[in-house]
């Protein structure tokens, strides 16, 4: 487990389209839904409460959801295309650091992924310079990943995130799990499984957890 006194770097600021991990869909601009208060009401609870009653909302969050989409599975496939013979192995509610601030929404673990979607539609920048609508979702492969470090701020031990280095050098700060230690080892167990897969049995030696 690796400690810091400094907060995570986030991602590049939106337009998201120069991103090659973030996709842009735009969406019309979102009504209000049944679900809208409810999100509201856990929000408000969100911005009171402590960090593990904050979590737990976020997880109620993605429950509620699910229930309406049809299940996790289905969720996944509504929100991404998915590959031929692709599994989804397992969600988490959890949020994404940006430049804007945390994005609460939903981590996807695949056979072949991991893949962030907010719960809701963000206003961005187009790629025609306008204001759009765009769930904010971020698709890395498996292949893709370099290294997956547990990090905790050292002034705030409660302050927990998942660091994911890609090979070419970008890196996701996730945070908010419900449980932690449990999505760790969820993203480095599947990605040691597809690269001993991909190298015919041998896992390989870039992913890993680094300590202080």
């Amino acid at each position: 487990m690796r400690t810091t006194d400094h907060h995570p770097p986030p991602p590049p600021p939106p337009p998201i389209y120069h991103h090659p991990y973030l996709q842009y869909s735009p969406v019309e601009k979102p009504s209000n839904n049944p679900l809208e208060s409810l999100f509201h009401i856990f929000d408000s609870w969100s911005r009171k409460s402590e960090t593990i009653a904050r979590n737990s909302w976020n997880n109620l969050k993605l429950t509620a959801k699910a229930m309406t989409r049809g299940g996790f599975v289905s969720l996944y496939q509504q929100s991404f295309q998915t590959e031929p013979n692709e599994m989804l192995k397992k969600t988490f509610a959890c949020s994404l650091s940006t430049s804007t601030g945390a994005v609460a929404g939903t981590l996807f673990i695949s056979t072949v992924r991991l893949a962030f979607c907010s719960y809701r539609p963000l206003s961005l920048i187009s790629p025609s310079g306008q204001h759009a609508w765009s769930y904010y979702k971020v698709v890395i492969p498996l292949g893709k990943i370099g290294a997956v470090n547990p990090v905790t701020m050292r002034e705030n031990p409660s302050e927990k995130y998942i660091q994911t280095i890609t090979i070419d050098g970008h890196e996701f700060w996730f945070m908010r799990f419900v449980n932690y230690e449990k999505a760790i080892e969820h993203i480095l167990s599947s990605v040691s499984d597809f690269r001993a897969h991909e190298n015919g049995g041998n896992p390989g030696v870039v992913v890993g957890s680094s300590s202080s």
